[in-house]
């Protein structure tokens, strides 16, 4: 074997090993280097979760701490009706340079057990850090809650 083939193969391994670790560790982000926004999805997502599940405590352990009680006091009792699924807007920062202020809308699919036909419950969540720090809370506003009857 010649000794440019060796050199082309060699470098056509480390090509292929650099490609294989690029995958190994996740995405890569050109515009958000530090994570802001992966993280926030992962936030978002475990929130709207809970929500969907109706683990309401677990749910109000990313609400903005001053909010929490009131939050819990507004939803629906786990009798009164149940979330089926839920679906999200794209989010739109406040600030694309500093990230630390995003709204996200979200419609979740619901029914009350007195009456088992399905009906949508918004929420308006608006997401806030501190600096450079990647603990999100949400400051959370529902439209349609009511229609659990009682919630």
């Amino acid at each position: 074997m010649s000794r440019q083939r060796r050199r082309i193969r060699l470098l056509m391994g480390i090509i292929l090993a650099c490609g294989g670790l690029a995958c190994a560790f996740g995405e890569f982000r050109p515009s958000d280097p530090m994570g802001h926004e992966f993280s926030l999805s992962e936030t978002h997502k475990a929130y709207s979760d809970s929500v969907r599940w109706s683990k309401f405590d677990e749910a109000s352990g990313f609400v903005v701490p001053a909010e929490r009680t009131a939050y819990r006091a507004q939803m629906p009792d786990f009798a009164a009706g149940r979330f089926t699924d839920w679906s999200a807007e794209p989010w739109e920062f406040d600030d694309p340079e500093t990230r630390t202020r995003a709204t996200i809308n979200v419609t979740y699919m619901g029914y009350s057990m007195a009456n088992p036909i399905e009906f949508k419950v918004g929420e308006k969540q608006t997401w806030s850090r501190e600096d450079r720090g990647n603990n999100w809370q949400v400051e959370s506003k529902f439209t349609g809650l009511d229609q659990f009857g009682g919630g």
